[in-house]
């Protein structure tokens, strides 16, 4: 099993590149096989319609980029609040990802928020990321508050850090067995991205 975590912020040594590498350690003291890409160290160019011309600099850019992204079986997406929306990078990246990649996989959404914001980003990924990608999002999600007071130790150093810890390993454990459930459903034959390559 892989399962490929994106930290969305621009930020280098960002808060949600800190969460995205505790998830990282989560997965790996489990077994797991994940690699986080960091959006804020490797920015991807911002889309333009070049990406539909087979031969143009952009696609070759984002195949390069994208190499191993559709082997995974389930995807992590943390996203910082920018304005009370969703990561320029990380909407960014949902333009260049298609259903090839994404299609009948789970996903899950963590945002970060240096205060007490953090729900638009999910609400915003939820309404339109999933049109074209086909991912599917697990119902949980996590919202990492106050994000520079937690996960910094190799201990929890208050109750707020203890519970996000504990969330944490939980929805790791649900998106491992969604990972496993939705690859029978890949695997049945009744997916047809041929016929239906784009949402309604």
């Amino acid at each position: 099993m892989k399962i490929y975590i994106f930290s969305g912020s621009h930020r280098k040594n960002s808060q949600s590149l800190k969460v995205a590498n505790f998830f990282s350690q989560l997965l790996s003291k489990s077994g797991i096989e994940n690699k986080v890409f960091d959006l804020g160290e490797n920015p991807i160019p911002l889309w333009t319609p070049d990406m539909w011309e087979k031969e143009s600099e952009q696609k070759k850019m984002w195949i390069k980029y994208s190499i191993g992204i559709a082997d995974a079986d389930a995807y992590v997406f943390v996203s910082p609040e920018y304005s009370g929306m969703a990561s320029p990078a990380i909407k960014n990246l949902f333009l260049y990802l298609s259903g090839a990649d994404l299609a009948h996989k789970p996903g899950l959404i963590i945002t970060v928020s240096s205060g007490m914001g953090g729900s638009y980003p999910n609400s915003e990924l939820r309404i339109s990321s999933f049109k074209n990608t086909r991912i599917v999002y697990l119902p949980d999600h996590v919202i990492i508050r106050h994000a520079e007071s937690v996960l910094n130790e190799n201990d929890p150093i208050s109750k707020e850090d203890d519970y996000i810890r504990h969330r944490l390993e939980y929805v790791k454990k649900l998106l491992v067995e969604y990972a496993k459930a939705f690859a029978q459903i890949r695997g049945s034959g009744v997916v047809d991205l041929k016929t239906y390559p784009f949402g309604m």
